[in-house]
């Protein structure tokens, strides 16, 4: 135990030396580089775990106690020339190890944990290294290239929103070609690749990582802007699908297999149509193989559709600002089936959430294939925008009840939310109160109910300091399910001290007594709590030290939703750019 908190913390101050103010490197010459600037950024953290969990016949001491370090560093390269054409280049090259996972007993050697499973190649039996990302870009008169690593969304992401999600550790690209052309009236965008997962992630812990299985993503859009007030888009995806068991072939023969789905959409901006921006897009999707669908009772198979309608209205009248949405999807989440797994989505359907309080119950609904409704929401500026006081309404059909869901009958989703947001004398701050309710056909099953609030202040001290609070309070009641779940409150909060310009001083505390949650708490069961301290050298570096514990659970963003694994150890992260 002694050797890996020497581990540890030697592996800590190692990371001190890389403290240098940030900067761009500037390539020198006559070449078509000469003028060039060199951009790197390394984010490296090491995190120790402690693990509950006892090895027999050894309670007393913590064998299962170890350290990760992750390190990921980004490169860019950019040059532009005189006559407005550029070049870029950026390269992510990842790296991760683990130490003190092993142990020996009786004169075996066992793992604690395994980094990866035999399906992953390296040279080290705790290390893996990965060039994840690689990219060049040409942007010129003509439009844009892009080679390598690229990412792309159709309109509203609807058919296709392959692209970073780093609020929840997601990075798939697709390994390929983008080419647009096109002038500002007119844009023809080209995407084809393979997806690329990233394989070692930046936040989350490494633990048995397994091999990329790749999935074909070909798609076309072509916009018309500037028809007077009116934005014109259609677009088609085509996606064939890696299996398992033929991850050892070629990915490329993905090109050459029957395609296992297809959407095709098109969609309409209107800007300041009598005083209101109008945005709608629909889109009709094609699962074209049995994996998709299944087969029938005969054995035979037959296309399967799906679709989805998205529309919205801003108006602007007076003081307020008024947000009409609009959706009606069916048989859309089937495309994310073979990529759910590996925690990332092709395409995603605005969900209309409320995405701070997203719970287990409320996951089904953000991933529903059968779901309808609206949302509004009316702003309201007062004292010149200071003050800004809202109130939102959302009204959901939801008539699928398998796959994530709960209830065994169709039901109607109410959630209601009001907040404002206050701003003045160097004061911010803002809260959100709501109540939702999930009432099921079957009155027999009850409903589900939610009441949460979540709030920020920021305030400050004297002319160098500050202080921030955040507040998050969620109380949910299950209805009558047939596996039946107890009803759950969850909190947490955290307190900021800013002093002057490098140093933050942070505590944490977490509550949750939701039986669903994988995590348990270092200060009692059900509660969590932890202390940061970062100290920024510079405007572009940071170092920051973590001790404590936080829960796991559900996080959204984009529309995505991942389950979170919780935490408790220590954790030590140096992110700069020079």
């Amino acid at each position: 135990m002694g050797l890996l908190r020497t581990t540890w913390w030697a592996a800590a101050l190692a990371l001190l030396p890389w403290s240098r103010p940030a900067a761009a490197w500037e390539l020198v010459g006559t070449g078509p580089l000469a003028g060039a600037t060199v951009q790197l950024t390394d984010d490296a953290e090491l995190r120790y775990y402690f693990v509950d969990e006892r090895l027999e016949g050894f309670e007393d001491r913590r064998i299962h106690d170890y350290v990760e370090q992750v390190n990921r560093l980004n490169a860019m390269l950019s040059q532009r020339w005189d006559n407005g054409d550029g070049l870029s280049l950026n390269l992510q090259l990842d790296e991760v190890a683990l130490f003190s996972n092993r142990y020996r007993l009786d004169g075996v050697l066992y793992h604690s944990w395994q980094l990866y499973d035999p399906t992953v190649l390296s040279p080290w039996p705790d290390a893996l290294v990965e060039f994840e990302k690689l990219g060049l870009q040409y942007r010129g008169r003509f439009g844009e290239l892009a080679l390598g690593d690229t990412y792309a969304s159709f309109g509203r992401g609807i058919a296709l929103n392959i692209k970073k999600n780093t609020d929840i550790d997601i990075d798939t690209s697709i390994r390929g070609a983008r080419l647009v052309l096109g002038r500002r009236d007119t844009l023809l965008t080209l995407v084809s690749g393979l997806s690329n997962r990233q394989q070692i992630s930046q936040d989350q812990p490494n633990l048995s990582i397994s091999r990329d299985v790749s999935h074909m993503v070909s798609g076309l859009r072509v916009e018309r802007h500037g028809l007077g007030p009116v934005d014109l888009g259609t677009h088609g995806v085509v996606y064939r699908f890696g299996r398992d068991e033929a991850a050892d072939l070629d990915p490329f023969l993905r090109y050459a297999e029957p395609l296992d789905a297809a959407v095709v959409g098109a969609s309409a901006d209107a800007w300041g149509l009598g005083g209101v921006d109008v945005s709608v897009e629909g889109d009709l999707f094609a699962y074209l193989s049995p994996d998709m669908v299944g087969e029938v009772d005969d054995g035979s198979f037959q296309t399967r559709y799906g679709y989805a309608a998205y529309a919205s209205a801003s108006a602007y009248p007076g003081r307020a600002v008024v947000l009409v949405e609009a959706k009606s999807t069916r048989d859309t989440e089937r495309i994310n089936s073979f990529v759910a797994a590996d925690n990332w989505e092709v395409a995603a359907v605005p969900t209309l959430e409320y995405e701070r309080v997203i719970t287990e119950d409320s996951t089904a609904a953000v991933n529903s294939n059968d779901i309808h409704g609206g949302r509004v929401r009316v702003d309201y500026s007062l004292d010149d925008g200071l003050f800004i006081p809202y109130l939102s309404v959302l009204g959901l059909r939801d008539l699928d009840t398998s796959g994530l869901h709960f209830n065994r009958s169709p039901e109607s989703i109410g959630h209601l939310v009001a907040g404002m947001t206050v701003a003045g004398s160097g004061i911010t701050s803002q809260l959100n109160l709501g109540a939702r309710v999930d009432v099921r056909d079957d009155r027999a099953e009850g409903m589900d109910r939610l009441l949460h609030l979540d709030g920020d202040l920021s305030v400050p001290l004297g002319s160098r300091d500050h202080v921030e609070l955040a507040v998050s309070i969620k109380q949910f009641s299950w209805g009558d399910n047939v596996q039946q779940q107890s009803d759950f409150m969850e909190m947490e909060n955290g307190l900021v001290w800013g002093h002057g310009e490098h140093w933050l001083f942070a505590i944490y505390q977490d509550w949750s007594d939701n039986p669903l949650v994988t995590s348990q708490g270092n200060l009692g069961e059900d509660l969590y709590g932890a202390a940061e301290v970062t100290w920024k050298p510079g405007p572009n570096a940071s170092l920051r030290a973590f001790l404590g514990a936080y829960k796991a659970g559900i996080r959204c963003s984009g529309g995505q939703c991942r389950s979170l694994p919780g935490f408790e150890g220590a954790r030590l992260a140096w992110t700069s750019t020079f």
